[in-house]
């Protein structure tokens, strides 16, 4: 029973096509009304175009993309539609009346808005004019909020910011995280005690790589840079399917304070990364080995090391300890 019903929908489904087809068997009168019974079938897709508000959405978007543009691959963008998720970054931020929040990648304001109920002074980084207008929209009239076109991986955030130290918080486009992080990282070194605390939303991988401890298997680069200024935290697990549309990992929430100045003494920031890189691209290998492929870096051998242990056995203060001990000399008489 349930084929025959199928076939006929079909058929139905078919019919207004075929009778438009035979303009010869109609007048102009019986063309235009066939046309107004489509448009009346589809009403959604007609209404939407010829909206002139910033908000109005083609056919589909309300279904695939919580009623926001569509999203642009380019931009690694997936519209976050959690309450808790964003509520558990606004919790871990911690910001409140007179702080200054920088929020990276804003999209649709679903952060944004929990973030502007905190009191806190917004000030939001978007590449997208779509959700520019959309944010401008959105937040007409509220004082404490201001979106930037802007990219975040290039924008002057001391200039930015003035005088004032600031939180980072964002849901990242997964591509850019690591450039991001390292970004901070060395402004931070070089702006000490202007970033306060960053919580973002990251690929789950990632932030697990991120909180991970020496040791085991998921301990990075990013662990090690981002143990240099504090400790980091992994506040919750958020599934794919709170995105739309939903991307094919999971996300991770993670938090990090920043200490005002590296938690150890790093007098070469710049043989501090050429190690901590240098070992970790033969990340199975023992040190000895590794070691021999890093240039411009004192004479190892002669430090009183274990060479035998791996990259990922390794903390940030050992790598900052070895570090201090293998400048090598022109970079020493050149500090001096």
């Amino acid at each position: 029973m349930a084929q025959p019903n199928k076939k006929k929908s079909v058929e139905k489904a078919e019919a207004p096509e075929s009778n438009l087809s035979n303009e010869d068997s109609l007048g102009a009168a019986g063309i235009e009304e066939q046309l107004a019974q489509l448009r009346s079938t589809t009403p959604i897709a007609y209404a939407a175009e010829e909206s002139k508000s910033p908000l109005a959405s083609p056919i589909g978007y309300k279904r695939k993309h919580g009623g926001l543009p569509a999203t642009k691959k380019s931009l690694g963008q997936n519209w976050l539609e959690d309450p808790e998720a964003t509520q558990a970054i606004v919790e871990a931020l911690g910001c409140g009346k007179g702080d200054l929040v920088f929020e990276v990648g804003p999209g649709g304001g679903a952060l944004t808005e929990p973030l502007i109920k905190s009191g806190a002074d917004i000030v939001a980084f978007e590449l997208d004019q779509r959700m520019i207008n959309v944010l401008e929209h959105r937040f007409a009239g509220v004082e404490n909020f201001k979106v930037l076109h802007q990219d975040a991986l290039q924008v002057d955030l001391a200039e930015v910011a003035g005088e004032r130290s600031f939180f980072l918080a964002g849901n990242l486009p997964y591509h850019i995280t690591s450039s991001l992080l390292f970004g901070m990282f060395e402004f931070a070194l070089a702006n000490p005690g202007k970033i306060r605390k960053l919580v973002i939303l990251v690929q789950y991988e990632v932030a697990v790589r991120i909180a991970a401890e020496p040791g085991s298997s998921s301990f990075s680069i990013l662990s090690i840079f981002t143990r240099l200024w504090g400790t980091p935290h992994f506040i919750r697990k958020v599934p794919r399917t709170s995105f739309k549309p939903s991307p094919k990992v999971d996300a991770g929430i993670i938090e990090l304070e920043f200490s005002e100045n590296p938690l150890y003494p790093l007098p070469s920031w710049v043989t501090f990364r050429r190690l901590v890189k240098g070992t970790f691209k033969m990340r199975r290998k023992m040190l000895r080995n590794s070691m021999k492929s890093i240039a411009h870096i004192g004479d190892w051998e002669k430090l009183d090391f274990d060479w035998t242990r791996r990259p990922q056995t390794v903390s940030t203060e050992e790598y900052a300890w070895l570090a201090s001990k293998l400048i090598p000399k022109n970079m020493q008489e050149e500090d001096s």
